[in-house]
């Protein structure tokens, strides 16, 4: 954890407009300094490997790409997060939708499409939540959803802590290092209803409360690591 104030980096790969509402979600009640990257709009933003490790926390967000596309940025990303991901550097990391794939994917798990038609599925489901060290009390959450491809099969050294019927690994926790993903949108408010042609009236205040809790949990991981 970086010395004085701590700093959570947040990382938003989209490649058509950024997720300015969705990242102010995720740094939320932050009290250190907090970094959001848009590597891929902006090129000289993206994370040089072995560098840039010196953060309490790293959120890394949805984007449009597959992680099975060869795109040069995507290399980078993938190398800048590698050694977070084998634990050669241990700094709290949370993947959600794109970087929950990513995640699974560098680790050894395996990603692919939802449906043969590789259409997406966009909406508010009900995810059955289990056995995560953000919010070990079991529970059912309503969350946003905006994917097209999911993780098929868990990495070694990961277990699943969320499930629905129409994406059965919604979320994983490392067993031991500090690395959670979630397939869902916790950060999703009124900006990502509107990108997504969700109805925003859907993302109600019960909806904001949970998600808020699982990510201010991840938050309070990170300022008090174990």
């Amino acid at each position: 954890m970086t010395a004085g104030r701590p700093r959570l980096l947040v990382l938003d790969p989209s490649s058509n407009f950024p997720e300015t509402e969705g990242a102010q979600v995720a740094v939320g009640d932050w009290p250190g300094d907090a970094t959001v990257l848009t590597p891929v709009l902006r090129p000289e933003q993206m994370p040089t490997p072995g560098e840039g490790y010196d953060v309490a926390g790293i959120v890394l967000m949805g984007s449009a790409t597959s992680v099975h596309d060869g795109e040069p940025w995507l290399e980078r990303l993938s190398d800048w997060l590698a050694p977070v991901i084998c634990g050669d550097i241990k700094v709290p990391l949370l993947g959600i939708c794109f970087g929950h794939q990513l995640v699974a994917h560098l680790a050894g798990g395996s990603v692919g499409f939802l449906n043969e038609d590789r259409s997406k599925l966009i909406g508010v489901r009900t995810t059955a939540l289990r056995g995560s060290r953000l919010l070990p009390d079991a529970a059912s959450l309503r969350v946003v959803v905006s994917h097209r491809e999911e993780v098929t099969g868990a990495p070694p050294g990961f277990q699943v802590t969320a499930s629905r019927p129409d994406s059965k690994i919604d979320g994983l926790d490392h067993e031991t290092l500090p690395l959670f993903t979630c397939q869902f949108h916790p950060e999703a408010r009124t900006e990502f209803a509107a990108a997504a042609g969700i109805d925003p009236e859907a993302i109600d205040g019960e909806l904001r409360e949970q998600s808020s809790a699982y990510l201010s949990a991840f938050r309070r991981l990170c300022l008090s690591p174990k």
